[in-house]
């Protein structure tokens, strides 16, 4: 066989330009430099650039202490990336301003050393363990500082609840109003959702925080690597065994953006809750000024500029995290998640804790939202269950009757009279009954809070008492829990500076 001459390979000598991938220089495999359009869409996010250099520079001490780098070459790569730190630590200004990506402090080094010794970086790990430990490196503090906020949160919502907890409001559903419960209760139903969250968020991280490092593209490296020690120096919980799981899998992702949409559904109700209170119709909820804004056209308006934003941004997130799933059924299989659909979450968990606190409640305007309409009538069908004997269905269709009989005459509940009630159910039953009960207690919002005392989760104002109690207990635990999870973070960059400098000093 005739073996044709090499091109010439003159190029590879030149210095690569900014933005290429180094290692895709045109003339080793491929014959031209990539497309403008393609570079652009290959750039990660910035934040991933601090999971970069953590792994860069742990992968590197692994590499001397196997003995798979040379301790003189370890120390140049290692004070060399050392170097691109700020004076706060933070290595993502230089490494933005390098270029190339993942592979930015190997691009740095061989720039800065020559390949002799920034060539040795990517020794037994490929660009998918780069990515794979960078989105679980920044992902996971994302997740720390949105459980956090989700904390503070829920003891907001309980502190607040504190001051209106035999305060009457009623309660809706489909915008029509049902039953009495308190300002209170209500905003312990808006917290109970946040405590769940909290709890997936937790398992979330826990899963997440599993070490890919060493998978390289599926099938690890017969390099005599060690994925243990860079997993522990990252702060990992430890190391996913199955590397072909590492490079297929994507859940974690999935997991992450459902995590961030859950919460973001919760606070995102309680802002339309919100939202609706502060209506003039409504007028239960007023908001300092300097959470609102005005119209540029309507002098008159007052609107709740920060409760918008919130729904705005709440909704995004919950977008963002169903295209995730949209994506992961492509044959490539490529799904990214930004970190900042994350730090997007945590303020808007920022600005809602913020209206939680200065939201002003009308008690008096909440009272008498209950009068203008029949939110006391299940009270009242019950009271002839007692004092009749009657189903509960005949006395549900008996008050029905009453209060379709009163809005046909434009009567209201501070109408209503034991006369009619018996009227009506004697035409019902075809029977006399007798309403020995004073109506007017059953008809009083407060008395019907105090008639629930005995009904777990119910708006009477002793177990309000205890609901909220049980969220400010949340609230203390998982501050416990990730102030733990952040100490094992901590511990393990003093371990991973610890040994960069030993092996510096060396």
């Amino acid at each position: 066989m005739v073996r044709e001459p090499l091109d010439d390979l003159s190029s590879l000598s030149e210095e690569f330009t900014e933005g290429e991938q180094f290692y895709r220089r045109a003339g080793v495999r491929l014959s031209e430099p990539q497309a403008e359009s393609v570079k652009r869409i290959s750039e990660p996010p910035s934040a991933f650039h601090a999971g970069y250099h953590a792994f860069d520079l742990t992968h590197t001490v692994m590499l001397v202490e196997r003995e798979l780098v040379s301790t003189e070459v370890g120390q140049v790569m290692l004070k060399g990336l050392s170097g691109l730190e700020d004076e706060t630590g933070d290595p993502v200004p230089a490494r933005e301003e390098i270029g190339h990506g993942a592979h930015s402090g190997e691009a740095f080094l061989i720039a800065e050393y020559g390949e002799d010794v920034g060539g040795w970086l990517n020794v037994g790990r490929s660009s998918h363990d780069l990515t794979n430990v960078a989105e679980r490196f920044v992902l996971r503090e994302r997740l720390l500082s949105v459980g956090e906020r989700l904390a503070d949160l829920i003891d907001m919502y309980a502190t607040r609840a504190k001051d209106h907890i035999d305060d009457p409001i009623p309660t809706y559903t489909g915008l029509q109003q049902a039953q009495v419960g308190s300002i209170g209760y209500v905003l312990c139903s808006l917290a109970f959702p946040v405590k769940r969250d909290l709890s997936r968020l937790v398992a979330c991280y826990d899963r997440l925080n599993q070490s890919p490092a060493g998978a390289a593209v599926g099938t690890t490296t017969d390099f005599n690597i060690d994925r243990e020690r860079v997993a522990s120096l990252l702060g990992f919980d430890g190391v996913i065994h199955n590397a072909e799981d590492v490079d297929k899998s994507v859940d974690h992702l999935l997991e992450v953006g459902v995590t961030a949409a859950t919460s973001a559904s919760s606070i995102g109700q309680a802002a339309d809750q919100f939202l609706l209170w502060f209506s003039d119709e409504f007028g239960v909820l007023e908001l300092p000024d300097r959470l609102c804004g005005t119209s540029s056209i309507m002098p008159q308006k007052k609107n709740p500029h920060s409760i918008q934003v919130v729904q705005r941004d709440t909704n995004s997130i919950i977008g963002e995290a169903i295209q995730q799933f949209v994506a992961v059924k492509n044959l490539s299989g490529e799904v990214s998640l930004s970190p900042v659909i994350l730090q997007q979450l945590s303020n808007a968990i920022e600005i809602w804790t913020n209206v939680v606190e200065a939201a002003d409640f009308d008690r008096n305007r909440a009272q008498e939202l209950i009068r203008e309409d029949w939110a006391l009538m299940t009270d009242l069908a019950a009271l002839l269950v007692r004092d009749c004997g009657i189903s509960w269905r005949s006395a549900h269709q008996i008050i029905g009757v009453l209060v379709r009989h009163y809005e046909e005459t434009g009567q209201t509940v501070d109408d209503v009279n034991v006369e009619d009630i018996e009227r009506i159910a004697e035409a019902y039953l075809d029977d006399r009954v007798t309403v020995s009960s004073s109506i007017e207690t059953v008809l009083d919002p407060t008395t019907g809070l105090e008639r629930r005392d005995s009904i777990v989760g119910s708006p009477a104002p002793s177990e309000v008492r205890e609901q909220i109690a049980t969220l400010q207990q949340t609230a203390t635990e998982y501050r416990s829990r990730f102030a733990d999870r952040r100490s094992v973070l901590e511990q393990a960059r003093e371990s991973r500076y610890a040994a960069i400098e030993a092996i510096i000093n060396t």
